[in-house]
């Protein structure tokens, strides 16, 4: 077992105080670059010097656009260096998504990833961003992206800002989380609680003084940020990244990076359980696969397959990606475990009683220690009293919890559809297909999908008169989606059921069958991620 994780309570420190520890030793690992210990902090000082040289001040924000590069994590801890907050959003993003959340954070400053580029270029003279830097790319993107620089631009051989001391609850990101009645809600992460999830993480995750953590999962998710990267750097170890998922080549990657640790989704897990078994399967180093979402039928087989232990979870961006976990010592087959250190949960009815064991109810959790969960949403403040009702937080999912105090997810309060890991609100898809000039109304719901969690309906109602063929309004979709939420089904109805205050029932709609659905994918619309 590694050395228990120092005391660290802002990420600055942490990189500097890991840097004089390892040294050498690899910390981060991409397919065609590894940095270590010394050169993270040093890249990162260069980055600090280089965004306050061009301007940033401690507290302003700077957004990245960016894939799972190096440039994340360069960008990530120097913008903590410099005192500022990162504002990561999701690369699928395009559209009006992408302008509520540039345009709701105010960043000072952006750097986007060349491939990126055309879904924020049409947004560019409206938001007026003072700093733009750009990864990668050919000349003719930086000709077109006049008053841009490159990403070398950014590094400084100047000594690192001098900023005041940086406090465990001072804000260090942004990170947009998904609006059920609205639209995104910006949650405010301090420093420390990064830092307090990757403790508790490291602690019931099998760790070796030999463990690399590799993930596929976006660096502008806290799961790879958390689980992964701060997890691997607080316990001296190594963490290692795809840019993406590719089932077909998973453990392959992940031995060729020598995994010890993965990290999966129900998507993923489901995706890989049912490729064909391959000489590869059990070619690898991996020990541990940390997961979310594994149902009771898939976990001893997917074990037995792949020759790794699961350690289930459950988190959410407020709250730390992982927040339940079973400890590696006594893990239960079909459970998210039980809470982790920093955090207190209970089991509430709809008047926020506790339930009886064995009894379905919403999970509500708290902190045992200040600034180990987010400080709240940003411009929403009634949301976020919202969410705190009666000094809880609540997150919005049925679970229930045995008498040994062990939880099990149940399914979703909240109307939020989960697809292939990404968190999704109807609002958001129903406000681009009202767009639409023949639709009167939408009403979208999540289904259950092959594969694990959710694929997105659309129920539409036209306006009177009007036609629309279902692969045009799909294919309006994927123009102003990100891929993620473009929906699979379509159904023409011709009234949306509501109660009598004018709300859609969305449980009528979601439990309907036999109406005339179109697919999507029998349609030949095809949605790629950028």
């Amino acid at each position: 077992m590694p050395e228990a994780a120092e005391e660290v309570s802002d990420l600055a420190s942490l990189v500097r105080r890991k840097s004089a520890r390892n040294g050498a030793k690899a910390a981060l690992l991409f397919k065609d670059r590894a940095l270590s210990y010394a050169e993270l902090d040093r890249e990162t000082d260069r980055v600090a010097a280089g965004l306050a040289k061009s301007g940033v001040r401690p507290g302003d924000r700077v957004a990245a656009f960016l894939f799972n590069t190096p440039e994340f994590p360069l960008l990530w801890f120097g913008v903590a260096k410099a005192g500022a907050v990162l504002v990561p959003l999701n690369t699928a993003l395009k559209g009006e998504l992408l302008r509520y959340e540039l345009a709701d954070s105010e960043p000072a400053a952006l750097v986007a990833d060349a491939r990126l580029w055309p879904a924020y270029e049409p947004l560019r003279k409206t938001l007026g961003i003072r700093r733009e830097w750009i990864v990668g790319g050919d000349r003719e993107i930086h000709d077109r992206a006049r008053g841009t620089l490159p990403w070398s631009a950014i590094r400084s051989e100047d000594p690192p800002p001098s900023v005041p001391p940086l406090r465990p609850g001072d804000p260090v990101e942004v990170m947009y989380t998904s609006g059920t009645t609205g639209p995104p809600k910006g949650a405010l992460i301090p420093h420390l609680k990064p830092i307090a999830t990757a403790r508790e993480i490291g602690r019931r995750s099998r760790l070796e003084p030999d463990s690399v953590l590799f993930t596929a999962l976006p660096l502008f998710h806290c799961n790879a940020q958390e689980m992964t990267t701060l997890t691997a750097l607080l316990h001296d170890l190594t963490a290692a990244f795809d840019e993406r998922f590719h089932a077909s080549t998973f453990w392959e990657s992940a031995a060729s990076l020598g995994a010890t640790h993965v990290s999966l989704l129900i998507s993923m897990i489901n995706v890989l359980h049912k490729q064909p078994p391959r000489a590869t399967d059990r070619t690898h180093r991996v020990r541990t696969a940390l997961t979310a979402g594994t149902t009771r039928d898939v976990w001893p087989d997917f074990e037995r397959r792949f020759g790794v232990t699961i350690v289930e979870l459950y988190g959410m961006t407020e709250c730390g990606c992982t927040t339940l976990m079973n400890p590696s010592e006594a893990i239960r087959v079909g459970s998210v475990g039980t809470p982790l250190g920093f955090v207190e949960a209970d089991v509430v009815d709809d008047d926020d009683r506790p339930v009886p064991a064995d009894t379905r109810g919403e999970l509500v959790v708290r902190p045992r220690a200040p600034y180990t969960m987010f400080l709240g949403y940003l411009h929403q403040p009634e949301k976020t009293v919202e969410a705190w009702r009666n000094a809880w937080f609540h997150t919005g999912d049925y679970v229930t919890r045995d008498a040994d105090g062990y939880y099990y997810f149940v399914d979703r309060k909240k109307d939020v559809i989960r697809r292939r890991g990404e968190n999704l609100a109807p609002h958001d898809v129903e406000a681009v297909l009202n767009g639409h000039p023949a639709v009167f109304e939408s009403v979208v719901v999540g289904v259950p999908s092959p594969l694990g969690e959710e694929d997105v309906k659309a129920f539409v109602q036209l306006r009177p008169g009007a036609v629309a063929e279902p692969r045009a309004l799909f294919e309006y979709c994927v123009e102003r989606l990100p891929f993620f939420m473009v929906p699979r089904f379509l159904e023409f109805i011709d009234e949306i059921p509501k109660t009598a205050n004018q709300k859609a029932q969305r449980f009528l709609l979601k439990g309907r069958r036999g109406g005339a659905e179109h697919d999507r994918e029998t349609l030949g619309v095809v949605v790629r991620a950028p």
